[in-house]
């Protein structure tokens, strides 16, 4: 088990199935009304579940739970042992109602510990609800030798029918451990809503080219030399302490570089608006990781919206868009209180809506997104009302660990449009602006990874589109010091860097009409793939997170496209193979 994890228990007992979910679901950060939303389950059984109130009937249930809580297959099998201690200690295994004992509404399915109507149970204040009256749970006893014999029946056959353990797959859908091949259409998976078709699906929309983005780690005002969407000033000597060393004194000359290069490359420019000078600061300032900057806000919110007003007006027009700080998750990057924060995005905000008005706004790009503090900081922030004056909020969307497989930003992506819209935070876009902190001290990649991982990381974003995802800037370009080198400065690309020009080139001028994973899309767990369209001519991206999968290629397929260039000719019904590199299956138009 990895560090920092709270531990679910190592000899769960029967009365300790609900304190290792409660556990989990403390340790998540999640309400009972955001686990309900991810499960199907309703808060009033999740919460008789987390309190030991009600074993589930299904193993699936507590599997459901606990995956959603972020649970590891170390804890999903501790908890497989306590509920067949659970279980197997239920007096109410077979049993008939007490005479004067209620007996459950009809909108809760008792055996399976999943609804069939509407959450009748549920308060609207979501954690910590007591159960109400209507979901009190029918006490039973044993009324002979007969009823013992058939619990005993139940219990081996529950045993052996449980002995494989579900797994769910990357967002929630569960399946049997060491089963081979799709399941059939309709196929009813134990503890939750089986999938047949994709996660999501739409009219086709635009493949937004600014969604290919890059952070510039460079002050020579330099651009990738491989096609790509969009880019990111940070990490290039333009922050507001390197621009405006001494009050009303400026330095815009990187800046300038930087703006007129993407202007004439025809790249969109987010300006990332950080890092207080030092002679802004107070007697008590808290320095950042850069020399020129510190961490705290200004002490006079004046000197940030003079500096603000300069940038607007100097690149109306030539920037496309303005985030409002990086990183306030840590303390060497943001030191003040959220409120100051808030009302410097507000007043920031307001400037720049004034001084540029096709220009967009995101928001400061919170991190730590894996950890309950990272989420709770970005919850208080959402609470005090600043998203409302953003077009979208700049987050760092990025696997739990720096070179982690990016299908986990799916997933986070997915927690993320949870906690905001239980803030009230809806329909807003969501931009990937970057990465952790602890990349800068992370295993650089092998050559074998290298190659995909930076266009697994797009086809990542592309997928999280329902989740709002718009954007995913790439971290970084033109710096070595990081895992994965995509350009070095001055240099030419490496082969990651070529992939990533290819995918542009793939998806250029395409509409994205919908992705699925897994067996629901008739593919081996961990496989991925995304739909497009582009004019009357249909083809699909197909991957996976590790491994191979195979593939029976669909009605009109004629053509496949391979990450080094190649093509090659195919034929429906064809059986193919693709893997962690990424592969285009061209279809004839119907």
């Amino acid at each position: 088990m990895s560090s920092g994890r709270e531990p679910a228990g190592e000899t769960y007992g029967p009365s300790r199935l609900g304190e290792g979910l409660e556990a989990l679901k403390r340790r998540s950060g999640r309400s009972y009304a955001a686990l309900a939303h991810r499960t199907g389950l309703s808060r009033s059984s999740l919460h008789r579940y987390c309190q030991g109130r009600t074993v589930p009937g299904t193993f699936g249930t507590v599997e459901s739970i606990a995956r959603a809580c972020g649970a590891d297959d170390q804890e999903v099998d501790r908890l497989y042992r306590a509920w067949r201690r659970a279980a197997a200690s239920e007096e109410a295994s077979t049993a008939v109602p007490e005479v004067g004992v209620e007996a459950p509404s009809p909108g809760t399915d008792q055996d399976t510990g999943t609804d069939s109507g509407t959450d009748s149970g549920a308060s609207a204040a979501g954690d910590g609800e007591p159960p109400s009256a209507d979901a009190r749970v029918v006490r039973v006893r044993h009324t002979g030798h007969w009823l013992r014999a058939v619990t005993l029946l139940l219990a081996l056959v529950v045993t052996s029918y449980t002995v494989t353990v579900p797994y769910l797959d990357a967002r929630h859908t569960p399946y049997g451990r060491g089963t081979s091949g799709p399941p059939a259409a309709g196929e009813v998976a134990a503890g939750g809503q089986p999938l047949d078709g994709p996660d999501w699906s739409v009219r086709p929309r635009r493949v937004a080219p600014e969604l290919f983005g890059l952070t510039l780690n460079t002050d020579t005002g330099r651009m990738p030399g491989f096609r790509t969407g969009s880019v990111r000033m940070w990490e290039s000597e333009t922050r507001w302490g390197s621009i405006e060393r001494s009050r009303r004194h400026y330095d815009w000359s990187t800046a300038d570089r930087t703006v007129n290069n993407a202007r004439r490359e025809g790249l969109p420019v987010l300006f990332t608006l950080s890092g207080t000078p030092l002679w802004a600061g107070g007697e008590d300032a808290h320095g950042s990781g850069y020399q020129d900057s510190l961490a705290s806000p200004p002490q006079d919110l004046a000197d940030w919206d003079h500096f603000v007003r300069k940038a607007v007006e100097r690149y109306r027009g030539r920037v496309d868009s303005y985030e409002l700080w990086d990183y306030p998750s840590h303390p060497l990057h943001y030191a003040g209180s959220l409120a100051t924060l808030a009302e410097m995005v507000e007043r920031a905000s307001r400037i720049i809506r004034r001084e540029d008005p096709s220009a967009l706004v995101a928001c400061p790009s919170f991190g730590r997104l894996w950890t309950a503090q990272g989420r709770q900081r970005l919850r208080e922030f959402a609470r005090t009302g600043a998203f409302g004056s953003c077009d979208a909020a700049a987050l760092k969307l990025v696997p739990r660990k720096p070179t982690g497989p990016p299908e986990e930003i799916i997933e986070l992506a997915g927690d993320v449009e949870d906690i905001l819209y239980e803030e009230g935070v809806v329909d807003l876009a969501l931009w990937n602006t970057g990465t952790d902190r602890d990349v800068a001290v992370a295993e650089p990649l092998d050559a074998r990874r290298a190659r995909d991982y930076a266009v697994r990381f797009y086809l990542a974003g592309l997928y999280s589109r329902d989740a709002g995802v718009r954007r995913m800037y790439f971290y970084s370009w033109g710096g070595t010091r990081v895992p994965l080198v995509v350009q070095p400065v001055g240099g030419r690309p490496t082969e990651a860097g070529r992939r990533m020009e290819r995918l542009y080139g793939w998806l250029a001028g395409a509409r994205i009409s919908g992705c699925g994973k897994g067996r629901a899309m008739r593919l081996a767990d961990g496989a991925y793939t995304c739909r497009f369209q582009r004019g009357g001519a249909r083809f699909d991206v197909y991957w996976t997170s590790h491994g191979r999968a195979g593939l029976t290629l669909p009605k009109g397929a004629h053509r496949l496209r391979h990450m080094d260039g190649s093509t090659v000719r195919a034929r429906a019904g064809e059986r193919i193979s693709f893997g962690e590199e990424p592969v285009l299956v061209e279809r004839r138009a119907e």
